[in-house]
């Protein structure tokens, strides 16, 4: 799973047990004003860009708005209505119309769904996409989704953002609408304050020579005595013994042996 689709994940799955509200109340809240009108804080915030849909949506069904706010808070307005595949006031609040975007861009699955996919429902079975929601994980033959405007798994009666779960072979599933992810740009890594990162090149090289010198003499010097032998000898101070040498050190140390033949 990418990067951009897991974060596109924790912005749905955190909104699960938002209630649909009974007026233009306590929005932002996720049970306050439980009720049946069609008022939710996903309707108020894309209406106040002016230019997501083609007219206010808030009081109207709402689980295509929900995903539509979950790509738009995680990704920003842009970037997120072009991973949908949507124009800009355009009828993105509607699922016939959303799937639809994805067919005119060759982006709609009728099977294979992957997390982070729109998934739509037919539930006249008249070829027309009447819910959607987003692909949380497929496995075991099921295709796990959180979606909004849908009956709370506990309570029935409540309206709600839940997790839901089908078979894959589910007949009202009409199919998946896959964003093209490779729009979504690599987080650049946060150097770690003091690590590595902050290092120059040569406080690297230093750090690593002193890791290099600490290392002991091999036992194949120790027990054949050569080493101990040049120390005596005057060719080298035993000092860093596995640390790498110079040109310079390493021509101080010839001239050495050479005087002593």
């Amino acid at each position: 799973m990418s990067a951009a689709v897991e974060r596109l994940l924790a912005t749905a799955l955190a909104e699960v047990g938002y209630h649909e509200k009974a007026g233009n109340a306590d929005l932002d809240s996720k049970t306050g004003n439980s009720g049946s009108r069609n008022y939710t804080k996903y309707a108020r915030d894309l209406d106040a860009l002016g230019d997501v849909y083609n007219g206010k949506k808030q009081g109207y069904d709402w689980c295509d708005v929900f995903v539509d706010w979950c790509f738009i808070k995680t990704f920003g307005e842009t970037l997120g209505v072009k991973l949908m595949c949507q124009p800009y006031q355009g009828c993105g609040a509607g699922c016939n119309w959303s799937a639809g975007y994805y067919k005119n861009m060759g982006q709609f699955h009728k099977a294979g769904p992957q997390p982070g996919d729109q998934i739509f429902y037919d539930w006249d079975l008249d070829g027309e996409a009447d819910h959607t929601g987003i692909v949380t994980a497929v496995q075991g033959g099921k295709v796990y989704t959180v979606e909004g405007n849908t009956s709370d798994p506990s309570n029935p009666g409540d309206v709600v953002v839940a997790e839901k779960r089908r078979d894959l072979d589910y007949r009202y599933i009409y199919g998946y609408g896959r964003p093209d992810w490779s729009f979504v740009p690599e987080p650049t890594p946060t150097p770690t304050p003091g690590g590595d990162d902050d290092m120059t090149g040569e406080e690297i090289y230093n750090k690593l020579m002193e890791y290099i010198a600490a290392k002991p003499v091999p036992d194949w010097a120790v027990r054949d005595g050569e080493f101990q032998r040049a120390v005596e000898l005057g060719i080298t101070d035993g000092t860093r013994p596995c640390a790498p040498a110079s040109r310079l050190e390493t021509a101080v140390m010839a001239l050495r042996a050479a005087e002593k033949v």
